[in-house]
């Protein structure tokens, strides 16, 4: 279908409505040593290191030696996959340690915030949301809750950023990424 110029037929029939598909690159011969690694916390570091950085010229001229067209080593160079899964670290694999490591990444929700917090602050630290960031944890980073909360302060970090601009105050101090970065994420994930 791709070949074709149609999405895939899970992309097509999603009920979560998905909101990209696109191409990277990854090391085939360093899947095996990813799904291998022992600790199965680990296992989505191991499937970060995977997964390659198309706009670096060595590894479009490998992907040019297997063959891969002009056209692909392009559109995996725009695609906004790379970025949200290996640059802004925001996506994250669903059950890594079952070790199937497949392509399909997962931006965890932003649940409202808890009851307790809601009079006190408009935007909460990723510790204080409804859905418990254990569970979120054994959904996607195989109950690693460390990988949670970054991923969550990285989203709570975009909102604060742009509630900031909107309302014309300085940015957040100490934050992850610099604001060009967090102005791109929130176009790819507040308006896409």
């Amino acid at each position: 279908r791709l070949e074709n110029g149609l999405p895939t037929v899970c992309t097509d029939t999603c009920v979560g409505r998905i909101r990209y598909l696109g191409v990277i690159f990854y090391d085939m011969d360093a899947v095996k040593e990813a799904a291998s690694t022992s600790d199965p916390q680990q296992i989505y570091s191991s499937l970060l290191n995977v997964i390659k950085d198309p706009t670096d010229p060595a590894i479009q001229a490998a992907a040019k030696e297997s063959g891969i067209s002009d056209t692909w080593i392009r559109s995996a160079e725009i695609s906004p996959v790379y970025k949200i899964i290996s640059k802004w670290k925001v996506a994250l694999p669903l059950h890594p340690e079952y070790r199937t490591l497949p392509m399909v990444w997962y931006i965890p929700p932003l649940s409202p915030i808890t009851k307790k917090f809601e009079e006190l602050v408009y935007l909460p630290d990723s510790k204080e949301m409804r859905i418990p960031v254990a569970y979120l944890a054994e959904l996607f980073a195989a109950g690693n809750i460390n990988v949670i909360y970054q991923t969550l302060q990285r989203l709570l970090d975009m909102r604060m950023v742009m509630r900031q601009k909107e309302i014309n105050e300085s940015p957040p101090k100490n934050l992850e990424y610099d604001i060009k970065t967090y102005e791109a994420m929130y176009r790819l994930l507040g308006i896409a």
